[in-house]
């Protein structure tokens, strides 16, 4: 009886373990990707409720007396629902007739990344808060207008 050849169509242990090698190592580029989709996920909607939440303030602020502007909303707080932050308002009166209002929202991701310079998030600046010097809480999320006397 004649002697069959040798088959050699299976994997070496060197082919399978190269090939578990890469195929972990891809997994876990894909699993660290998608960790960082749900980060930047949370990013986002966290940044779109501040957003709404400043613009909300602004449109109550344009609905006040011209006079009572800034004696109600200098320096004061506001949040925005399913946010771990808070909004500052501040106000100024480059003229007699004109208010300029900035509203700005700082806020804490889950992963412990902070959003804006209110470090502890009491809206309050804080020694070492306020790194340009500027007077306000910078954050990106800030708007900024301005109110004019009409009467």
């Amino acid at each position: 009886m004649p002697i069959k050849p040798l088959n050699n169509k299976s994997f070496t242990l060197s082919e399978l373990m190269i090939a578990t090698l890469i195929f972990t190592l891809t997994f876990a580029g894909v699993i660290v990707v998608f960790f960082r989709c749900m980060e930047l996920s949370e990013m986002a909607r966290n940044t779109s409720a501040a957003l709404n939440a400043c613009k909300s303030r602004i449109a109550s602020i344009e609905d006040t007396a011209f006079s009572q502007i800034t004696g109600t909303y200098n320096n004061t707080t506001f949040t925005a629902p399913n946010v771990n932050g808070i909004g500052v308002t501040y106000v100024t009166s480059p003229g007699a007739d004109l208010r300029q209002v900035t509203t700005s929202f700082s806020w804490k991701e889950k992963n412990g990344r902070l959003m804006g310079e209110d470090a502890n998030i009491n809206g309050q600046i804080n020694a070492g808060e306020d790194v340009n010097g500027n007077g306000i809480l910078d954050s990106p999320v800030k708007l900024t207008t301005y109110i004019y006397n009409t009467q």
